[in-house]
């Protein structure tokens, strides 16, 4: 089993007539703006976005059915594991290539930074990380000044 690519975004298609899949809003950055103290003072903040990762693969021959388990790690700016899913993927005899899409709800951020997504596989009885995705995330915070709360300057 070989890994050819991954992509991180917030919809794919696959078009069951030619087999051709199209990806949508893909995701490098997050730019993410609060206008309250709630979110400022808060540790963990949900980024409420549905997210697919997608992968694509090519079956080595003489590769029988089976299964494709796949871990996906969510890893902050300080180089520390926060989330991790798995997958299983069942594998059909003779295919020579195949797409696996993974549904991820929210995310979860605590500051500013690049995250990382890695995405590993089971070889072997253990995970060997193949792919490794960046995601930029700017956190910022419009907060009024103390004493101009529901002011209006004009």
């Amino acid at each position: 089993m070989q890994h050819i690519w991954s992509v991180l975004c917030q919809k794919s298609s696959i078009d069951f007539e030619t087999n051709l899949v199209s990806l949508f809003e893909c995701i490098e950055e997050v730019n993410l703006v609060f206008n309250n103290t709630k979110d400022a003072n808060s540790e963990k903040i949900v980024i409420p976005v549905n997210w697919q990762l997608v992968n694509y693969w090519v079956v080595d021959s003489g590769e029988e059915e089976g299964d494709l388990e796949m871990k996906i790690e969510f890893v902050n700016p300080d180089g520390v594991i926060f989330n991790s899913y798995e997958n299983k993927i069942s594998l059909q005899k003779n295919i020579k290539r195949f797409r696996s899409r993974t549904n991820i709800n929210g995310f979860e951020v605590s500051k500013s930074g690049r995250y990382k997504v890695f995405v590993n596989y089971k070889k072997g009885g253990e995970y060997v990380k193949i792919s490794e995705l960046p995601v930029d995330i700017n956190i910022s915070f419009n907060i009024p000044p103390e004493g101009n709360i529901g002011l209006n300057n004009n």
